[in-house]
């Protein structure tokens, strides 16, 4: 009898085997025993879908930056978070002695400008293979300083001082195809390879005006990865002056750079060492005409100007210590930064040649506390500044000197810290060098 029912069961488990293969949306298992049939439906085991990937990819990143500061000089570009160099008090305050306050001179103020919001949205393939993505990018530098006498002035109108304004920093749409980047909009100069490291001063470094050049044009900007320790990047965009230096009449937007028909060129090399080790050189050339579209060239108001300079910069992460910098050498730097923000008087038949440099020692004493001095100068040549101010162009400062320490505690995205500034500038309208300093506390938010 056990024989008979071991025979029936191998004929069903046959029988069953075949079934299945013909009909896999259900199987039913028939078990025999002695004396007991029953009959067991299985559902098969189904497996869920990958959900698809969206299409469009939105991310929001940046930082929030409160500081709180006190300094005793009055800095230019303002006061705070874009401090760079020293302006003196004004010839019209009846309080100034050769260019300071001589008491009661330190003021507190408070500064979130340089808050930061980068949008930015990736999209699928398009043009047989090429990664799409746009980015935009906003602080809060917008118009709540004028200069008045050369002296920073606060917008106080709809209470400026807080209801600060937002600044387009950068705004370009993309194309990626493997090592290639194609970026169409306005982006940063080339000249500017890395920034020195900071928490109160990360909008406007403390190396502009003292070793930093490069400022944002619109233009095209193409980065090109040639095998894993090289890249090429050149950048053709709109040539950069100051906007009120055009002599005729002009329409609203005709500047000196844009009135000389031709437009900014820049090219950079990159060795990549390491990810944490890398040199570059970068070269950036313009034209402007300050005499503006319409007029002819005028030799005796050397209306047309080339602005020629190449940087050269390092950066070396060792872990526990941090060297990083850059140097610059050129004329006619003023749309960059440079010459501590001047330009040829109208006036003036020649250039304003300088040279600038900046360095940083990092040390990480812990994973969460580090210490940081910087040092930055730039120095345009003293004859070509005397020169011009002789011929009425205006410029005075010969020399701007910033030093600064920097204590840091960060865990993830948080950081706050102390940081102290000692500026140093150079002014021919002064017996001696201004000198001052501001201390500043902020705390960095960053996601």
């Amino acid at each position: 009898m056990r024989l008979k029912a071991l025979f029936s069961l191998l004929i069903v488990g046959i029988a069953g085997t075949a079934l299945a293969q013909a009909t896999p949306a259900t199987s039913t298992v028939t078990v025999i025993e002695e004396k007991k049939v029953e009959t067991v439906v299985v559902e098969p085991v189904r497996l869920a879908e990958a959900p698809k990937p969206p299409p469009f990819v939105f991310e929001l990143h940046g930082f929030v930056s409160g500081t709180l500061w006190m300094q005793d000089k009055v800095y230019s570009l303002g006061p705070g978070q874009n401090a760079l160099f020293i302006t003196g008090c004004g010839a019209n305050s009846a309080t100034c002695v050769n260019g300071a306050f001589p008491t009661d001179k330190m003021v507190f103020g408070g500064d979130v400008r340089q808050t930061r919001l980068n949008f930015s949205v990736a999209g699928p393939e398009v043009f047989g293979g090429a990664k799409p993505k746009a980015v935009v990018e906003v602080d809060f530098f917008g118009a709540d300083f004028v200069t008045v006498a050369g002296v920073p002035t606060l917008i106080t109108g709809g209470f400026g001082d807080v209801s600060v304004m937002p600044r387009m920093r950068i705004a370009y749409a993309e194309l990626k195809w493997g090592g290639t980047t194609l970026q169409i909009g306005q982006q940063n100069m080339l000249t500017i390879g890395l920034i020195p490291a900071s928490l109160s001063h990360i909008a406007f470094p403390y190396t502009y005006t003292a070793g930093t050049v490069g400022w944002r044009q619109p233009g095209i900007w193409a980065y090109h990865m040639l095998g894993n320790s090289f890249e090429l990047a050149w950048s053709v965009a709109r040539a950069g002056w100051n906007a009120t230096q055009v002599l005729p009449a002009n329409p609203p937007g005709f500047t000196a750079g844009v009135a000389s028909g031709l437009p900014a060129l820049e090219l950079r090399g990159k060795i990549l060492f390491s990810k944490d080790f890398d040199l570059w050189l970068s070269g950036h050339w313009q034209s402007v005409d300050r005499n503006g579209a319409g007029a002819a060239v005028n030799k005796a108001q050397w209306s047309s100007i080339d602005t020629i300079l190449g940087t050269a910069g390092l950066r070396a992460n060792m872990g526990f210590l941090v060297l990083q910098g850059s140097a610059w050498y050129g004329k006619n730097a003023y749309p960059l930064l440079g010459n501590v923000l001047q330009q040829p008087g109208n006036a003036y038949r020649g250039d304003i040649f300088g040279w600038g440099a900046w360095g940083q020692l990092g040390l990480n004493l812990s994973k969460a506390i580090s210490l940081w001095y910087t040092i930055g100068v730039d120095h345009p040549e003293y004859s070509d500044i005397i020169a011009n101010f002789n011929a009425g162009g205006g410029s005075t400062r010969l020399r701007n000197l910033n030093q600064v320490g920097m204590l840091r505690f960060q865990s993830g995205g948080y950081a706050f810290g102390a940081e102290y500034l000692y500026t140093r500038t150079t002014d021919l309208r002064y017996l001696d060098p201004l000198t001052g300093s501001q201390l500043s506390f902020t705390a960095n938010y960053s996601f």
